[in-house]
């Protein structure tokens, strides 16, 4: 491998290692919360609202996307080329997951 792959690895993992991490804290409601309902919200609005849902949506999407970068790292290291289609698939279901949860969390409100 090249030194621009080396560099390339190394970032793509330790961006997946952060969003597990990040991922990780949200499922638990903790820190701050990675979604733009609780991002608009007043602070009125955010003592009263249950974000859980929210916290939860936006811990199963970064990891998700924490799985995503690990797959693209894969695919530098062993330079298999159809893992390019299978990101770009995930991609797509990362995005449909973001917006059907989105649906369902303000249906049930």
């Amino acid at each position: 491998m090249k030194t621009a792959q080396i560099i390339l690895v190394i970032v793509l993992f330790a961006l997946s290692a952060l969003l597990a991490f990040a991922g990780v804290r949200q499922l638990q409601c903790k820190g701050y919360c990675f979604n733009n309902a609780y991002i608009y919200a007043s602070e009125k609005e955010r003592e009263q609202t249950d974000f859980t849902p929210y916290y939860k949506q936006s811990g199963k999407v970064l990891l998700m996307l924490s799985g995503l970068f690990a797959l693209n790292g894969v695919r530098v290291i062993f330079k298999l080329k159809f893992l390019f289609y299978v990101s770009i698939v995930l991609i797509a279901g990362i995005l449909a997951y973001a917006i059907v949860s989105s649906v369902r969390i303000e249906k049930h409100k």
